[in-house]
């Protein structure tokens, strides 16, 4: 804290006396010097009220700007009220120590969770979006909701929203190999659900720049490649290598489970895309770069029915928005459209997006962003028709319990 010690001047006066029998006169100045500059160190202590305090306030973040490039940790200090001045101690002879300030605290870990009171009122049909799109939630819960027999979501862009091959050329005409590109369906399915929110609609029909993974996993996992919004191989390609390898939500930044940027969890073997990171992703960027509790919830396979499946698929495609499901590509009986009917234990897990319904058929619209390379009937994938029941028995066979993000 500025605002030193003030000295205390005293200056004594010159005086005069006559003294003795004879006349005699005497002449006595007294002058008296107390404290300059550097004053005593008990003197009235008096706050600055222009600037800082005695001790630095603790980090708080700062909001980012929904046009932000890319993630960052943006600190700033919270500004501290001075403190009120109080009576002047009694000078002292023994010297007050002067208070050094102290390091701002490092940003405390946390375990990934949703908040409580957030879950409630998704369970409770409060969270609802407004005339503009945006997330409103209700004091109370609505009336029984009505929905369409069929409904699906435009996907005349977002149908075309493929990943990139894992080998080939990218849109600066460079060749490349990285074997990762076929394990971002997390990042596909991310950039087709942001397709639809006001927030963040722009990014993904936009954003191309040039990508690479945070951690160099060596040859043919480590590439650099460009990618466009739009090509003849596949659109947000951009926004896809931007959710896999650079996205990072500012409170989750430093935080034990997303260690490095990206959605992708880069020490797994391979690599892959855990729930807590693409959920935080989705509802980050949704907001606007905002809140991380905003709209989608997660529900783990094991707590999910096929009724509440249907209810949540019409509750999200009737306010225009798509649903996560993390499914296994086959379960001996059933596969995912684009993918081979085979063994459970020789399927994968996948990421899709459930873009529309048909009660009456009995079926999900599920769009799928693998593209060639990726999927194991080498095709490009899209928008097709699965039956509700295998889907929802393709969500309960997933490995990982992942279940579906609404």
């Amino acid at each position: 804290m500025f605002g030193g010690l003030i000295g205390l001047r005293k200056q004594g006066r010159m005086r005069l006396v006559g003294l003795g029998f004879g006349a005699a006169l005497v002449a006595i100045l007294v002058w008296q010097v107390a404290g300059g500059s550097g004053g005593d160190p008990q003197g009235d202590p008096q706050p600055s009220l222009g600037g800082g305090s005695s001790s630095p306030s603790l980090a708080a973040f700062a909001s980012p700007s929904s046009s932000a490039p890319g993630p960052s940790a943006t600190f700033t200090a919270d500004p501290s009220v001075a403190p009120t001045p109080t009576a002047s101690p009694r000078p002292s002879a023994t010297p007050r120590p002067t208070a050094r300030p102290t390091a701002a605290p490092t940003r405390t870990d946390r375990p990934w969770s949703q908040g409580a009171t957030f879950l409630q009122a998704k369970s409770d049909g409060r969270v609802t979006l407004d005339a503009k799109g945006d997330v409103a939630i209700l004091d109370a819960a609505p009336a029984p909701a009505t929905y369409a027999a069929a409904l699906s979501l435009n996907t005349a862009w977002s149908g075309l929203i493929q990943e990139p091959p894992r080998s080939g050329y990218d849109d600066n005409g460079a060749s490349y190999t990285d074997f990762n590109y076929s394990l971002f369906c997390g990042a596909g399915t991310g950039a087709v659900v942001l397709y639809y929110w006001p927030a963040s609609k722009a990014a993904v029909t936009t954003k191309a720049g040039t990508f690479k993974e945070p951690v160099n996993l060596g040859t043919s996992h480590y590439s650099s490649t460009y990618w466009k919004a739009e090509d003849g191989g596949g659109y947000a390609r951009g926004m896809i290598l931007y959710l896999a390898e650079v996205e990072w939500p500012t409170p989750d930044v430093g935080m034990s489970w997303w260690l490095q940027p990206g959605i992708m969890t880069w020490s797994a073997h391979p690599p892959s895309t855990d729930v807590k990171n693409l959920i935080d992703a989705i509802n980050w960027e949704a907001s606007g770069r905002s809140r991380l509790d905003y709209f989608y919830v997660a529900v783990p396979a094991s707590q999910l029915t096929a009724v509440a499946l249907r209810d949540h698929v019409h509750a999200d495609i009737a306010m225009g928005v798509p649903v996560v499901v993390a499914a296994r590509t086959s379960d001996g009986t059933s596969s995912l459209p684009f993918w081979k009917v085979k063994a459970r234990g020789t399927a994968a897990n996948h990421f899709v997006t459930v873009v529309g319904y048909d009660d009456a058929a009995g079926t999900y619209a599920v769009m799928d962003t693998c593209g060639v390379t990726c999927n194991d009937q080498n095709t490009r994938a899209g928008v097709r028709n699965i039956s509700q029941a295998a889907l929802f028995a393709l969500i309960v066979a997933e490995s990982d319990n992942d279940g579906i993000m609404w």
